[in-house]
């Protein structure tokens, strides 16, 4: 079977995660950043090399280190590289500093919608919020792509083109609300993702969503994901 990583990660500099992707069965992926100190290496690798889609954005882990400039740096890298996404952005309730994760949430949401970018979502304990904030947009919002989906059924109902991307723990049992909410989310809005600096991890959420949905195969899982990332297309 051949994949794509909807959502992986940079690892050390210097360190080449993307030869693991000629030998796994993975045709390409998308790089999230965390920080604004990720952005310049993933647009460089973005932009070399055809499989490969970038997002950048300020994960909510580390907005307290954003600098005032941000969102004027983010407008210039998306104005530079049209292929750019944004990600990963969103709420976290497991740390501290929500309001300030709302208000660089928000500001990211607009510029999304300004330049029509695919923004690429990050919800922990935070979907009731995360939905009121976006109900504020309805109409005007571009595609959504639920990162590490939790199987919440308030985001699936939601009236967005949300799609829901499964992380490797969706093979692990002990995930039971995640595991069911694979067997409700329409066929062709389920995507897969190591969530790793091993886009090979990828496989192993493969083999969980697989297993859960026998009316499914890898192709559909992978034209899924080159419809959403390439536009159908892919090298």
């Amino acid at each position: 079977m051949l994949y794509l990583d909807s959502h992986c990660h940079l690892p050390e500099p210097g360190t080449d995660i993307f030869a693991h992707m000629k030998t796994s069965g993975v045709l390409g992926c998308v790089v999230n950043s965390v920080m604004m100190s990720d952005w310049t290496r993933i647009a460089t690798i973005a932009s070399t090399n055809k499989n490969i889609r970038g997002a950048i954005g300020i994960h909510p882990w580390y907005v307290e280190d954003a600098p005032q400039n941000w969102k004027y740096d983010l407008i210039a890298m998306l104005d530079d590289n049209p292929d750019l996404m944004i990600g990963e952005i969103g709420l976290d309730k497991t740390r501290d500093n929500f309001l300030t994760q709302e208000k660089v949430f928000i500001s990211a949401i607009e510029i999304a919608i300004k330049y029509g970018r695919t923004i690429n979502l990050h919800c922990v304990h935070a979907w009731d919020r995360v939905l009121e904030i976006l109900k504020t947009y309805r109409g005007e919002l571009p595609r959504i792509i639920a990162h590490g989906f939790d199987g919440t059924q308030n985001a699936i109902n939601f009236d967005a083109d949300f799609y829901f991307s499964y992380s490797p723990k969706v093979a692990n049992p002990l995930y039971k609300k995640m595991r069911e909410s694979v067997l409700r989310v329409p066929k062709n809005k389920i995507l897969i993702e190591s969530d790793d600096t091993d886009v090979s991890r990828v496989i192993l959420a493969a083999d969980g969503v697989l297993n859960l949905r026998t009316d499914m195969s890898g192709d559909d899982i992978l034209k899924n994901s080159i419809g959403v990332f390439f536009n159908g297309q892919i090298a």
